[in-house]
């Protein structure tokens, strides 16, 4: 057999191969992209529609909150029930029990109230009644026996916290009735009533519609009661997410139902636990995979049909000299990539070829002098993008604007806002200087703690307090901000305490140190534990390669502080981090000896 069909029969076989390869690899790649695409999509419904039913219930409870703050309307809940004791009631008593219960009806009467619910009630046992609307078809039944209503005992068990009542028809109307969902709370203090804010069920669907019709939606309260349901959604499949709610707790899992296959995606709310699951039947998932498996079959012949070509083409070409030309190609490495090849004379191809891969290498050559002098000036550029990534001069010219709007309304305040704002801006995206004294972060946090109290006013208070033989020591730029803002972040998450933050600078025998203590929640074990391995790898990372770690880590947290510090400083950098009985302590500094300290937990 000729060596041309030899070299043609082997190519074709291994090209076969590689084709099959390539085309289930590409089907394999398509079907995943688009079942991950399917659980993202999924995933973002859910946590999107939990969001917003977290923030209908959010409007509701408001409304409660707003009656039980306007003092009228408290006063006249409490008030009415002293007219039901003995001897209580006479004319004069009865115009008085019918003015609490205006009051009452006209605190009810807000355009927002009538126009965002069904109906708001309050009422208490004695038969008292005040509604939001009481007109055309939704005139309010007044008469109503209280006594049957369900959720009373429960209501007073919560002590004045509402509680979510699934949906059921409005048993307050005369004319006609709705199914709705409300939310309920009593009146703490005595038998001064319970408040019921009621929700059109019909509204719930511009809660929960989805863009994408496939998708369909299935929401319970956390007790179980199915609070909203998408129509499609078999009762079958609804009790069997119901009764094995950890079905849904991953990205995507395949729920069983009587004929059909689901993928689901579901979503806790933050505030009241009303559990969202989004789910998409399979078929519809698959049926957009035809589309992988052309793509792939496609590419697959594509490959192969080109290659044969490819092959046939070289396979034509190619004679005995070609040996030579391999020696030769062979001995070729990166230090004699500008050396000339001899090529034998003997075939034009072969020699053709030969010019080909010289000219080939002296372009890979340039490209490899390119490549390091490009990842030189990438290094600088990538650093530098950290700390300008927006236009300072068009922000200052931004402060000016706002800064001399406040001088033309004499409002001083606001000129010392943005001029402290502007001086930061000025310092945290100067490019040319890395590192700053100890003198000039303390400039830069006091601009920064201007700008805090502006925000939290006196529930804010933050002394600071260095030692002079501190203040001309180098640190990484912005950091005792950057500790003073965790504190703030992650120190006092839903607090109403006053926050006190402690910054102290001081020297003694064994180096120099900075604290920033606060008197927050402190932090957990796990989340210690967890930054205590962040910072052990990104050590083992800075000693093995260098100065490059700190544009590879990005952000300004713990972490990215922990790494400046170190890459400073090495074995004398002091990063130390500490429960206090009220809130959390986190030393950074320098110590005399190397290796002195590097980074501990609780206790150290």
């Amino acid at each position: 057999m000729k060596f041309r069909t030899k070299l043609i029969l082997g190519f074709s076989i291994v090209i076969f191969f590689i084709s099959a390869i390539l085309g289930i690899v590409c089907y394999n790649y398509n079907s995943k992209r688009l079942s991950e695409k399917a659980a993202q999509s999924l995933k973002f419904y859910s946590r999107q529609t939990a969001a917003n039913v977290d923030f209908t219930v959010d409007s509701m409870k408001h409304v409660t909150d707003y009656i039980l703050s306007e003092q009228d309307m408290l006063d006249a809940m409490k008030t009415l029930p002293k007219y039901y004791e003995k001897d209580n009631y006479g004319l004069g008593k009865t115009i008085k029990h019918n003015d609490l219960l205006d009051t009452l009806n006209a605190g009810l009467a807000m355009y927002y109230i009538n126009s965002n619910f069904y109906r708001v009630i309050i009422f208490n046992e004695f038969g008292d009644v005040a509604s939001s609307t009481n007109t055309g078809s939704k005139l309010t039944n007044k008469a109503r026996n209280t006594s049957d209503i369900k959720w009373l005992n429960s209501a007073t068990r919560m002590h004045g916290k509402p509680i979510l009542i699934a949906p059921h028809m409005d048993g307050w109307g005369i004319r006609e009735s709705e199914e709705v969902f409300s939310l309920a709370r009593k009146v703490q203090g005595g038998d001064f009533g319970y408040i019921e804010v009621q929700y059109a069920t019909d509204e719930l669907k511009d809660i929960f519609e989805i863009p994408d019709s496939d998708i369909k939606v299935v929401a319970f309260l956390p007790g179980g009661e199915i609070l909203y349901q998408s129509e499609g959604l078999t009762d079958d499949l609804v009790s069997y997410i119901k009764k094995h709610p950890e079905v849904t707790k991953m990205d995507s899992i395949t729920v069983s139902s009587d004929t059909s296959m689901w993928a689901s995606a579901s979503e806790i709310s933050d505030n009241y636990g009303i559990r969202v699951v989004a789910l998409e039947e399979k078929t519809e998932i698959i049926a957009g995979m035809k589309e992988a498996v052309m793509i792939a079959l496609g590419m697959a012949i594509g490959c192969f049909v080109i290659s044969m070509g490819v092959v046939i083409f070289i396979a034509s070409k190619l004679s005995r000299p070609l040996t030579v030309l391999k020696d030769q190609m062979e001995n070729t490495g990166i230090e004699n990539m500008d050396a000339e090849l001899v090529v034998p004379n003997t075939d034009d191809e072969v020699q053709a070829v030969g010019i080909a891969y010289q000219n080939l290498m002296h372009r890979l050559n340039e490209s490899i002098v390119k490549e390091r002098r490009m990842s030189l000036l990438q290094l600088q550029a990538q650093f530098d993008t950290l700390q300008a990534q927006v236009n300072p001069h068009f922000l200052y010219n931004v402060l000016n604007v706002i800064s001399s709007r406040g001088i033309m309304d004499g409002d001083e305040e606001i000129c010392e806002i943005c001029g402290c704002l502007a001086a930061m801006l000025r310092y945290s995206t100067n490019t040319k200087e890395r590192y700053a004294t100890v003198e000039k972060e303390l400039e830069y946090l006091e601009r920064y703690i201007f700008l805090l109290k502006s925000r939290y006013e006196h529930r804010l208070e933050v002394e600071v307090d260095c030692e002079e033989s501190v203040k001309q020591e180098q640190l990484p730029k912005i950091v005792l901000q950057q500790l003073v803002e965790n504190s703030i972040q992650h120190g006092y998450n839903n607090s109403k305490n006053i926050m006190k933050i402690y910054v102290h600078g001081w020297r003694d025998e064994t180096g120099w140190y900075f604290e920033v203590r606060d008197n927050g929640q402190g932090t957990t074990e796990e989340v210690r534990e967890e930054l205590n391995k962040k910072m052990r790898k990104i050590r083992k990372k800075i000693m093995s390669r260098g100065s490059s770690i700190e544009l590879e880590i990005g952000g300004m947290g713990l972490a990215n502080t922990y790494a400046r510090m170190f890459l400073v400083y090495n074995g004398r950098a002091v990063f130390r981090i500490r429960n206090l009985e009220e809130g959390l302590s986190v030393i950074i500094g320098v110590s005399e000896k190397e290796d002195e300290a590097d980074v501990s937990g609780d206790g150290c």
